[in-house]
């Protein structure tokens, strides 16, 4: 059954001077660098003055619960630590308007801490250090920008993104860091849908237990205390966030940053009870813990404090005040591969996705999937991960068993997919593909149910109408081989029927293998040709006219996959199928949206049956009809120096339509499901969400 998801949030005023939500001609880390240089220039200039000087103590005294020196494997030094603490205390003193632009930094933190505390992290640092960063954040301070961008401009990495790197070469560091460390902030939107949906699921009347796996600097966090307040005005901010907020990460100072963006939305509610921004601080603060996420288990005793290999830490003696497991899990993990680590074999005895792959080149997040579920209260409990694509499509062990993992534990289980153009869900700054996965369990809850939704393509103005529109459709069937990627019921019902044929293209083709573009002017007419990357339509293709490939150009390298069939007629039935609506909408559904493979041209679901007599005929009939209207009008595309040839079937809907047809009726496929083709290939090509009205009318619909 189709199921909408309708966040609670406003869609369209989320966009109106949001600084933190990517959009068209709006680029998330250009605005983020603006504010956020000038803050990294200030604790350059004070861990310098800080490097010589012994700032344990009294970071230890002030920074509760960083107690003592950091651990060796951190990261982060104590000059690091405390010059980030002292610019952090400046700047969010400006995003709420504590203090004054012109404040200095001592002044900032007198304000902080008040008149009970009398050690001072300024006092440690020389006065050529304190005039210097001072110098450096007042050039673009503004109180509004600072308090909507917290998250991101107390993020030290600092821009790390394929376009700064094009922007400014000098960035290529940051962003090798934040790759290996796999770390890929989220937008404010993403946060705020992630954290709504998830609260939708919470029992009315009783205050969630919220915990981020990978907090960073707390984009999250923020995002569900926003959404806590607006279900429970009646509590206090300060206390939503201090019984209900728990975050971990890996890294110290997000822990701490994270701190600061969330004092930031309790402080206004906070001030004038006595209380002091320290005090306030220090209280959210309790609640985040500096650990690998991966080594805490929901119960059992404290294996160890070293934080060695083989140590496995209970949620209790992490975070003393969250009564029972986590009601509610959410985030976005970390895109990266395990790493060498001492404790592989115990992780692998651990984690079900480590276990298919215990090897450094593991993919970590897929072992947060397995966690969130670990970790989630048994009778009730919701979640939300951002997580890459691959999670639907990839065919690799780790995924496989992920998807089998999926497939046996209980609850509702919902994806929604995104592609990476025209617009990514990650600003056009951050090109990847993703997968929102949200899931609930209740007592009444006793077997999964999965639900998804097509790949969505939108562009940077629909941005907050795609959030707002976003559906799910119950699928049937085995999902360890892939998650369908469907939308509707229509699309449903035409997924199962095919999924049950056992007839597949590889019995009609002789031989299925690679070749380069150079060769395929010599080609025989029993040859079909498929691109190995495909975005607006498949590259299917018969042979060239030799005049097309002159020899002169450097060809492009991506081998071709060539379907060597046994007569001509076979070829142009297979040219067909392949250069069919039914055949992209396949290729949708089942892969990443980019690459074409082999796989997908052996396992597409008609076979013999399409080669007989009439069918073969009228197929036959359509790809030369086809081939004959495309064939003069290549797509010569130049790449890095490499010419590549593709034909676009776009354009000739009636030919493809006939075969669509065609093959419907050898599927025993609805004649409306060939209508919602050519209009699934034509939003696609758009990039254009589905018409409501459309979407409305099936959702009443059983699959």
């Amino acid at each position: 059954m189709l199921e909408r998801l309708r966040p609670v949030w406003d869609p369209v005023q989320c966009e109106v001077l949001r600084l933190a939500i990517p959009r068209r001609g709006h680029v998330l880390s250009t605005t983020v660098e603006t504010y956020g240089r000038p803050i990294r220039e200030a604790v350059a200039a004070l861990s310098e003055s800080l490097e010589r000087t012994d700032c344990s103590e009294a970071r230890a005294a002030l920074l509760s619960p960083l107690r003592g020196r950091l651990e060796r494997d951190s990261g982060r030094t104590d000059a690091e630590m405390t010059a980030w603490a002292i610019v952090a205390m400046w700047v969010a003193g400006v995003a709420v308007k504590g203090i004054a632009t012109s404040a200095s930094l001592t002044e900032a933190e007198q304000w902080f801490w008040g008149d009970s505390t009398r050690e001072r992290l300024t006092g440690l640092a020389s006065e050529h250090g304190i005039d210097k960063a001072a110098a450096a954040l007042r050039g673009e301070a503004n109180a509004s920008a600072y308090l909507q961008l917290l998250p991101y401009i107390l993020d030290p990495h600092g821009p790390g993104s394929r376009l700064s790197v094009r922007r400014d070469p000098a960035t290529h560091l940051a962003r090798k860091r934040k790759r290996e460390a796999g770390v890929f902030y989220t937008p404010a939107d993403v946060a705020e849908y992630m954290a709504s949906a998830c609260l939708a699921e919470a029992a009315p009347g009783i205050l969630p237990r919220i915990f981020d796996p990978a907090c960073g600097t707390g984009v999250f966090l923020r995002a569900a205390l926003e959404e806590m307040r607006r279900r429970h005005p009646e509590k206090g901010v300060l206390r939503l966030a201090s019984e209900c907020l728990f975050g971990a990460d890996i890294d110290p100072w997000p822990l701490d940053a994270a701190a600061f963006v969330l004092f930031s939305d309790c402080w206004p509610c906070s001030e004038g009870n006595g209380t002091s921004p320290g005090k306030v601080w220090r209280q959210l603060r309790e609640n985040l813990t500096c650990i690998d996420t991966l080594r805490i288990d929901a119960e059992g005793n404290v294996l160890g404090e070293s934080g060695g290999a083989g140590i496995r830490t209970p949620l209790a003696s992490l975070f003393p005040t969250l009564k029972g497991r986590p009601t509610v899990i959410l985030g976005n993990p970390p895109y990266a591969d395990l790493g060498l680590r001492r404790d592989l074999s115990e992780l692998a005895r651990t984690y079900e996705t480590i276990a298919a792959k215990p090897q450094p080149g593991a993919e970590i997040f897929l072992a947060f999937v397995e966690q969130m579920i670990r970790l989630g209260d048994r009778e009730s409990c919701s979640g939300a991960l951002v997580v890459p694509l691959s999670l639907a499509c990839n065919v690799g062990p780790q995924f496989t068993t992920a998807r089998e993992l999926i497939a046996k534990t209980r609850g509702r289980w919902r994806f929604a997919f995104f592609d990476r153009e025209p617009h990514a869900l990650f600003g056009e700054d951050v090109k990847t593909r993703n997968t929102i996965v949200l899931w609930s369990r209740t007592p009444s809850d006793t077997c999964p149910v999965v639900s998804t939704g097509p790949l969505r393509k939108w562009r940077g103005d629909s941005r907050a109408a795609m959030f707002h529109s976003l559906t799910f459709t119950t699928v049937e069937g085995d999902i360890r081989a892939g998650i369908p990627k469907i939308e509707g019921a229509l699309q449903a019902r035409a997924m199962q029927a095919l999924g049950n044929r056992w007839e597949r293209l590889e019995q009609v083709a002789q031989v299925i293998e690679r070749v380069g573009l150079a060769g395929t002017p010599d080609a025989d007419k029993r040859t079909v040709f498929v691109g190995p990357t495909a975005y607006n339509f498949l590259n299917v293709f018969l042979k060239p006219r030799r005049d097309h490939i002159s020899g002169k150009e450097t060809l492009s390298e991506n081998a071709l996959h060539a379907v060597r069939c046994a007569s001509e007629r076979d070829a142009l039935a297979v040219f067909a199928i392949l250069s069919s609506h039914l055949a992209y909408w396949w290729w949708h559904t089942h892969g990443d949206g980019f690459h074409v493979s082999r796989r997908f041209i052996t396992d597409f679901p008609f076979g013999v049956e399409a080669f007989r007599k009439e069918v073969a005929r009228s197929l036959s009939e359509s790809g030369a009809a086809l081939w004959s209207a495309i064939r003069t009008k290549p797509v010569i595309s130049l790449n890095r120096g490499r010419t590549s040839l593709a034909y676009s079937p776009n354009g000739h809907d009636d030919i493809r339509r006939q075969a669509d047809e065609t093959l419907a009726v050898i599927a025993g496929l609805e004649k409306a499901f060939v209508d919602e083709l050519q209009q699934f290939t034509a939003r696609t090509v758009a990039a254009e969400l589905r018409d409501q009205a459309m979407t409305d009318a099936e959702g009443d619909e059983e699959v």
